[in-house]
């Protein structure tokens, strides 16, 4: 199966939003993950809040936080629909940890295996 490829732009774009997204919601980790199903790359963001406040309240506060990044002068277009908040509780979240980094060790940014990791704790 033919998979996209996530270019130097969307890492840049992805960057951008995850300072506005760290303004609003705790970050545990955050990163680009290629969904098989929808052969599209998503923005992971992996959250405590998701668990104490809900997804769809943090999902309104971060579609705010993208209409004014985009009226910026240097905006993104970054389609709402690609960022996807887990709980650390998430399996997505379990299993890119499990599968990055040395054993025990930091996980640095950059690529791996199906993602390309921000942030990883």
């Amino acid at each position: 199966m033919y998979k996209t490829i996530l270019v130097d732009s969307d890492i840049e774009d992805g960057r951008r939003v995850l300072r506005g997204v760290e303004k609003l919601v705790r970050v545990a980790a955050a990163f680009w993950f290629h969904s098989e199903e929808e052969d599209r790359w998503k923005l992971v963001v992996v959250s405590p809040d998701v668990d104490e406040q809900g997804p769809i309240r943090l999902y309104t506060m971060i579609r705010t936080m993208l209409s004014d990044l985009a009226s910026d002068p240097a905006g993104v277009k970054f389609p709402f629909s690609q960022i996807m908040l887990v709980s650390p509780n998430s399996m997505l979240y379990k299993a890119v940890k499990q599968n990055t980094g040395p054993k025990g060790g930091p996980v640095r940014e950059g690529p791996a295996l199906d993602a390309y990791i921000y942030k990883m704790d």
